[in-house]
């Protein structure tokens, strides 16, 4: 027995040992591997910098890096308007040549966002280099707001209003000044971005051909930032059609503006009530007659894509879109999710945004500086 003993003893104790060698091994740091490799990095990096920092380095916008797509990215443009208002924005003309002139969309970033994140978050620029289109992404200040919110919650002619003006007028110089097609100009945003879109469109809808506006507040309830977040939680309590005409160009009722509204089920900030406001404001825009019943499908179901999609027609031409994504929270649906606010959940947004807008034309449209309403 003494003997038996004695051999689980020792066996437990080597078993032991065995374990706290291998222990000590997991927590002694190991040795730095590849250095030649490391040095070789080290000198290529010291190499790009002393490139970069050459005469003349830089002075030409540089191609875009691959998540920017493949054609022309500047990052740091500023415009001003003849009032001296300043506003930063981005440009992205893709390699590719459009007959007529190209289309131009122009692209609203949310809180707390920059336009490069937009960018590279949203993958528009991708859609641009497929469909010859240039992009414009407009940045808020962050001293007109501490984090970079269009003022869709204060519309009138001081704030929001003036900043919808300051856009339409960045609009009006890129289209001359680039020889794009006044009859393909189209807005979107997302979040704090749909609603100011949803304000340049409405303001100025001889400039606009179409607007899209990604998880978007209901336009014309809020008139504070208090109002804007009582709004975000829980869409409007007043009747709809007043509102979005208190913010309006009265001519957008005779001209119409196709819209599409993309929501995700699951938003915490803005509620999908929100969603199917904006689709009875719009309505009343674009289908003033009450009989025109829409049309409604269901998309990719089953999938992490999976969303539904309601259709107004005018004719045989889709002026208005809803798209209620099923499992999308508040981001840009399809998005690059290693960039806030984005998601790969749900349908590629760009996509459906891109493809709606391409169906969409303002016959006629007007890009002088007198267009639209006065800022």
């Amino acid at each position: 027995m003494a003997r038996s003993f004695s051999s689980l003893f020792f066996k437990a104790a080597k078993k032991i040992s065995r374990l706290q060698r291998a222990a000590m091994r997991m927590a002694t740091p190991k040795p730095p591997r590849k250095r030649a490799t490391t040095a070789r990095k080290t000198a290529k990096a010291v190499k790009a910098v002393k490139t970069a920092r050459a005469p003349g380095a830089g002075r030409a916008a540089a191609p875009a890096a691959a998540s920017l797509g493949a054609g022309r990215w500047e990052a740091s443009r500023q415009f001003s308007d003849g009032a001296g208002r300043r506003l930063a924005f981005a440009r992205y003309t893709p390699l590719t040549e459009t007959p007529g002139g190209r289309p131009l969309v122009v692209m609203l970033h949310g809180c707390r966002q920059t336009s490069s994140a937009f960018a590279q978050g949203s993958r528009m620029n991708q859609w641009a280099d497929a469909g010859g289109f240039m992009v414009l992404y407009p940045q808020q200040s962050l001293t007109r707001q501490v984090q970079r919110c269009w003022r869709w919650f204060q519309p009138n002619d001081d704030h929001g209003g003036a900043e919808a003006d300051l856009i339409a007028a960045l609009i009006r110089n890129e289209v001359e000044r680039h020889g794009l097609d006044p009859e393909r100009v189209y807005v979107a945003g997302l979040s704090a971005g749909a609603g100011m879109a949803a304000l340049v469109a409405l303001r100025h809808p001889r400039l606009i051909a179409a607007v899209a506006m990604h998880s978007g507040p209901v336009v014309g309830d809020a008139h504070s930032a208090a109002g804007g977040i009582g709004t975000m939680r829980r869409g409007s309590i007043k009747p709809l059609v007043p509102l979005l005409a208190s913010v309006a160009d009265p001519a957008v009722f005779q001209l119409g503006m196709p819209a599409l509204i993309l929501h995700g089920q699951l938003d915490p900030a803005v509620a999908p009530r929100n969603a199917k406001q904006l689709f009875e404001q719009f309505r009343a825009v674009n289908a003033p007659d009450p009989h025109v019943l829409p049309i409604e499908r269901v998309m990719g179901l089953g999938t992490e894509k999976a969303y539904r999609r309601v259709d107004l027609m005018r004719g045989r031409k889709t002026v208005l879109r809803l798209c209620e994504i099923t499992r999308l929270e508040h981001a840009w649906s399809g998005g690059d999710p290693a960039v806030r606010y984005h998601a790969r959940t749900g349908p590629d947004a760009s996509a459906l945004v891109w493809r709606f807008f391409q169906t969409q034309r303002r016959v006629g449209a007007a890009v002088t500086a007198g267009a639209g309403m006065p800022g």
